[in-house]
């Protein structure tokens, strides 16, 4: 009997220290907005893709779905749902994106500016449930956002990044 009890209490406290080894959203955030400012900084993603006429970089496992237009390009993987906003008028310097993004009012977000050879981008990553997150990419007037679950962002932000860097945008 005393075994048995034993091996319960070892089996309960290995849940719990398991458990309390996840890491936290500011650890995943940290980790998903380096793979971003890494995609960023690469440049290097090939055109694969063309809707409307716009060249894009679309990962493998990612498909378009008909409904996408020049503006609005919509993108499956999975569940999960990926808003791709190009704006036209806008350079490869624009701030208009992020500029939004810094008059909301969210409390548990991260995020980064990078710049590099007159791009500017950047990368957020917003807590918006228990389990999920949305998390953005831009790069001047070229924005991706989904709502991710927690424990895949950081896959996720990276190739929203190689995404959004790969449109060619006017100067």
């Amino acid at each position: 009997m005393f075994r048995y009890w034993k091996f319960l209490f070892l089996a309960m406290l290995s849940v719990i220290v398991l458990a309390a080894c996840g890491k936290t959203l500011e650890e995943q955030a940290t980790e998903a907005i380096a793979a971003a400012k890494e995609a960023f900084q690469q440049h290097d993603q090939h055109v694969n893709e063309e809707v409307d006429g716009v060249s894009l970089y679309k990962p493998a496992g990612f498909t378009i779905e008909d409904t996408s237009d020049a503006q609005n390009i919509v993108m499956k993987k999975g569940d999960e749902t990926y808003l791709l906003f190009i704006n036209p008028n806008e350079a490869k310097d624009s701030t208009l994106f992020y500029d939004l993004l810094k008059n909301s009012k969210d409390k548990e977000r991260f995020e980064e500016v990078f710049t590099d050879n007159s791009y500017f981008g950047f990368a957020s990553v917003t807590q918006k449930g228990e389990d999920q997150v949305e998390l953005i990419a831009s790069v001047g007037g070229v924005k991706i956002t989904t709502m991710s679950k927690q424990k895949n962002i950081v896959a996720n932000m990276g190739k929203m990044m190689e995404i959004v860097s790969s449109i060619q945008q006017g100067t």
